[in-house]
């Protein structure tokens, strides 16, 4: 909600996960067809290659086999790369703050839809510690400013200021 105080990894909104886990779950189904094709391509390679011997097989059909088991293996990469790509898109269904600090206004609502290429994010999260302040000085206040600033340094602090709103707070 807005107002509250998060700090950095606080789960701050999550995205309908739903389609990124049928997305993996079909990634799965498919690794899993792969890999039983690629270990059956194997065993009639090994197969193959016992028959060669033999001469009960043509040497054109174990270098068949042999790409066959290449392709098997290809997909069975490319198969994982697609899970793990499953992955990593369903861990963006879960935005979490990459800072700690207040949440302020909320750029989205429940049933918006959101894209990676959108500019304006989901949530402004102002941080509150260190906070940095841009203010004018009257210039002929700067002097004893820097004053104060070499004063702190050499007493080994921090210039102290206290910064007021325009609502006098």
């Amino acid at each position: 909600p807005e107002g509250r105080f998060v700090n950095e990894g606080d789960l701050v909104a999550e995205i309908d996960p739903r389609p990124f886990t049928l997305q993996k779950m079909q990634a799965e189904g498919q690794l899993a067809s792969d890999e039983a094709q690629l270990a059956q391509a194997r065993l009639e390679l090994e197969r193959y290659r016992r028959l060669i011997k033999e001469n009960s097989v043509s040497k054109q059909q174990l270098e068949t086999q042999e790409g066959l088991v290449g392709q098997y293996e290809g997909a069975v990469l490319a198969g994982k790369a697609s899970v793990a790509d499953a992955d990593l898109q369903l861990t963006y269904s879960r935005i979490t703050a990459p800072i700690s600090g207040r949440v302020g206004l909320r750029r989205v609502d429940v049933g918006n839809i959101v894209r990676s290429s959108d500019s304006d994010g989901i949530v402004v999260i102002t941080q509150m510690r260190p906070m940095d302040v841009v203010f004018t000085l009257v210039e002929s206040q700067i002097p004893d400013v820097i004053q104060a600033m070499f004063a702190a340094r050499e007493a080994g602090t921090s210039l102290v200021v206290d910064a007021w709103g325009q609502d006098n707070k």
